[in-house]
This record gives structure tokens, C-alpha cells and sequence, in this order.
């Protein structure tokens, strides 16, 4: 019988309400065709009705393996997890057929039918990309150094072998791979592991993500898998020996304050990322926590870029797309402007400067190393995707961390150096953390000042004396 027919009611009916898979085999069955004597509970009670949703259905096993049995999730409590090296892992499936496979998981969460091994955005990306495709921008790392400030488009570093970026090699001196990167944290290292189908995050050892990256192909994988937020700066190997460009290293707002403006306050943990990437991965248009600009280094394979700019407009329909009820029925990229497209490949480094929104297609299995910074330059627009963040409600893990103590250390330090500022930019700069500090959201407890209420007086102070020298 083919794994995709329901053993129960011998059909194949994907407009069904609620499937579920075996997770011993490839076996799919519609849930309300189980009989329900075969429902139970996480603590064993047997239950008297079915479930509402595939998020709570912890595990099913079929026929083929002995009676059937459905363990229901009991949802809204919180419950330990007592095997936490196979908790929310989707197992591995085997068997599966080679044609295109309808996405059951999407489906039950009320999507409309799709293909589990392709987006249904692809199409139109692919469509948007060859519109908005750019090959001009490409600057040499000297130049990007000496034209920071002035910077304002995505772009190639035409020789990242001069950018003063370092990477480390695998433990055979060549190339770093998954499975080195694996060896370097320990097989039972955790990772956040997202469904690119249903962009829900599921929480994997390295091993098991390990396994899945290097030691299957394209046409075997379940599903179309990604892992973008693995941070890696505390770990001893990367802290070491991963570098950054020299540009970065030099504009990082962090890196300006965060020591001058000393306190007990954590280190933000955003400055190198590792993100691994499937053949045919997508992640749909977002704008990075903060509006933060980002160097993003190709170790192996290849991407596809849509980026569009923080223009009013953009960010207007990014906002209500975001709001949307159908977001993810409606590709973006046809409602914004000014885009512009690039292809990267193995060796490249990409430079993504504040606030541009983007979409990201992986043509081929792709190995990344990259990471977030904020800038002085920036502030205004850094400040106006926090207030979009806030209006949007994007969860606190997902947004910058210390944003507060990051923009209080700078209110000081520009206070406490003032011969470090470009005197050209000094006074926007100091209204804008004005308005930042005196809005009641912003948290901040000053190093050097009585209050906050002090430290806004200050900087209103030294926005009065800038304005008297300039008459």
C-alpha cells in the first residue's frame, strides 16, 4: 500500500483535516481515522477525543509496528523533557518515494497544499531575482574601509583575502565542513534546527544535524532543513581563530562602548554566526534584529539574494505585510522597490548594510559564516526597526540583545569622548539617543550619570552647546 494512503480508510484524501506520520516509517494516516481506544496521553490516560492540531501529537507509531498507538501532547502545561537527546526531533524517515511529496505538516497548520521539497515562493523569487539581479556592486576591501560611513548598498568585497577576515580550517588543515564544525562543538551540542515548510524550530544534537547535512542527499531528506542562529563567538575554537574584517572589527558599536562604559552587563552574543543551509532552502523576506549590518562569508556552496532598502515605503508595506493575516500567502519582493539581487559562491563576502529587508535562497548545500553589527552610523534607522519590531510584537529572543545597554554605553561614551565623534553627524546623533532614552521602554541604569533623567540632561546639554557653535 503506498505510505501516503491511509491504512485506516484506504484513501488518499490530502484535504483531509489532520494527518499524521509514523515515526518508525514513511507511513501516513489520517488522525480521526485511528481508532480512538488507541490514543493516550504523555502520562498514559487514555483520551476521550482527538486532537485539534499537529502540535499536539508528540508521536504515532502504525499497524506495521504492532497495535497503533497516538501520544497526544498535553498543551499549555509546562512538563520536563526527560530525554532531552530526542526531545522534538523529527526522526529520521527512510523509504520515502522519489516524486515530489505533498507537505502534510504545512497542510495540518492550515496552509494550503504544497511540495514538502520546495518553498512556494521559489518561483517567484526566482522571477524577482532576475528582475532586480545585480552585478556592479563590487568594492575592494580598501575602499569599503575608507567609505564606511558613506555606504549604503549591499555589495561584493572584490578581494576578501585582503579584508583582514581569518577562518579557521578543519582539524586536517583543509576547508572547514559540517562535520569539522561538529567535532570542534561536540556531538551532543544543541541547535535550533528550522523546517523551512513550516518554519517551526525543532531542537537537534550536532550529531543528528551532522547526519542529516553531510551523510544524506538531496533527494532522501524528510524535509528542507536550516540552521541560521547558531552563535559561535564563545567557543574556544572561533574565538581564537575566526576573524572578522578589519571594517567590522572597526565600526562595531559594541566594540566602540561596551569596554570604555564598563558594568556587569553581558556582552551581546552576536558577532559570529554559522548558519548551514540545505539545496533548496528559503528563508522569506525579514529584516535582521536591530536593522544591524552584517558580513556574511561563503565558505562552501552558494546563495541568492533579494534585498530591498529601508525606504518609507518599503518599510510601510514590510510592516503591514508583517501584520498580515495571509503574509504568508503573499510574496513580498512583487510589493517593494529599488531591489537588488546577487548570487554568491564559495570564497565571497558579502557586506549587507542597515535595514535592507531580504529573502535568501540556497541553490546548492551552503556552509556560512557571518554575523550581525550595529554602527554609529546607523542610529536613526537601527532605532526605527526597533520601533517596527516593537509594533510587529517580534519575540524578545529574537531581537537584539542588550539593545538598551548597547545605546545607554553609547549615550555616555559620547558624552565621556567627544574627540572620538565626527562632529559632522555629532548633534543628529546625540537627538537621536535623546529621543531613545527619554521614550519609558528604554531600560537603562548609567554608569557615570546620577539616573537616566541625568544622563538625557547631559546629552540635551551638549546638543545646546553644538547648536550655538554652528550660529
Amino acid at each position: 500500500m503506498p505510505s501516503d494512503t491511509c491504512t485506516f480508510c484506504l484513501k488518499d484524501d490530502p484535504n483531509k483535516y489532520l494527518w499524521v506520520q509514523c515515526e518508525l516509517c514513511d507511513q501516513w494516516v489520517h488522525v480521526t481515522c485511528i481508532p480512538i481506544k488507541y490514543l493516550t496521553s504523555e502520562v498514559g490516560d487514555t483520551m476521550a477525543s482527538y486532537p485539534k492540531n499537529s502540535k499536539e501529537i508528540k508521536r504515532y507509531t502504525c499497524t506495521r509496528h504492532g497495535d497503533p498507538l497516538l501520544e497526544v501532547r498535553q498543551v499549555g502545561k509546562k512538563r520536563k523533557v526527560e530525554n532531552q537527546e530526542h526531545a522534538d526531533v523529527v526522526p529520521k524517515r527512510h523509504g520515502l518515494r522519489r516524486k515530489k511529496q505533498v507537505d502534510y505538516i504545512s497542510l495540518n497548520e492550515g496552509e494550503a497544499k504544497r511540495l514538502k521539497n520546495e518553498h512556494p515562493h521559489i518561483p517567484s523569487f526566482l522571477a524577482c531575482f532576475a528582475r532586480w539581479e545585480n552585478k556592479s556592486n563590487v568594492m575592494k576591501s580598501s575602499d569599503v574601509e575608507r567609505q564606511f560611513e558613506t555606504i549604503n548598498i549591499p555589495l561584493k568585497v572584490e578581494d576578501p583575502e585582503n579584508s583582514g577576515m581569518q577562518l579557521p580550517t578543519g582539524p586536517d588543515g583543509q576547508t572547514l565542513t559540517v562535520d569539522a564544525i561538529t567535532k570542534f562543538l561536540g556531538d551532543e551540542s544543541r541547535v535550533d534546527v528550522m523546517d523551512v515548510q513550516s518554519q517551526q524550530n525543532s531542537n537537534w544534537t550536532m550529531a543528528q544535524w551532522n547526519n542529516y547535512f553531510t551523510d544524506s542527499s538531496p533527494e532522501t531528506r524528510d524535509r528542507v532543513r536550516n540552521v541560521i542562529s547558531l552563535e559561535v563567538s564563545h567557543v574556544d575554537k572561533f574565538k581564537k581563530e575566526l576573524r572578522r574584517p578589519r571594517v567590522v572589527e572597526s565600526k562595531d558599536l559594541v566594540n566602540l562602548v561596551w569596554d570604555a562604559i564598563p558594568n556587569d552587563t553581558e556582552r551581546p552574543k552576536v558577532t559570529k554566526y554559522i548558519l548551514m543551509s540545505v539545496e533548496n532552502a528559503y528563508t522569506d523576506f525579514h529584516l535582521d534584529f536591530a536593522g544591524t549590518s552584517v558580513y556574511y562569508k561563503v565558505v562552501s556552496g552558494a546563495k541568492k539574494f533579494i534585498l530591498f532598502p529601508p525606504t518609507a515605503h518599503n518599510l510601510d508595506s514590510y510592516t503591514a505585510w508583517c501584520d498580515s493575516d495571509h503574509q504568508n500567502l503573499i510574496f513580498l519582493g512583487d510589493e517593494l522597490e529599488h531591489g537588488v539581487a546577487m548570487e554568491l559562491g564559495a570564497g565571497d563576502l558579502f557586506m549587507i548594510p542597515c535595514g535592507y529587508i531580504h529573502a535568501v535562497y540556497t541553490p546548492k548545500d551552503s556552509l556560512i559564516i557571518g554575523g550581525n553589527f550595529l554602527t554609529l552610523r546607523d542610529l536613526e534607522t537601527q532605532l526605527q526597526i526597533v520601533k517596527i519590531e516593537q509594533r510587529t510584537k517580534v519575540p524578545k529572543k529574537f531581537t537584539f540583545p542588550k539593545f538598551d545597554a548597547v545605546m545607554g554605553k553609547t549615550s555616555e561614551w559620547m558624552l565621556l569622548h567627544p574627540e572620538l565623534i565626527d562632529n559632522n553627524s555629532k548633534q543628529r546623533q546625540l537627538e537621536t539617543l535623546i529621543a531613545f532614552l527619554k521614550d519609558s521602554k528604554a531600560k537603562y541604569k548609567p554608569v557615570n550619570f546620577l539616573s537616566k533623567k541625568d544622563l538625557v540632561k547631559q546629552l540635551q546639554n551638549e546638543v545646546t552647546k553644538l547648536k550655538a557653535d554652528t550660529n
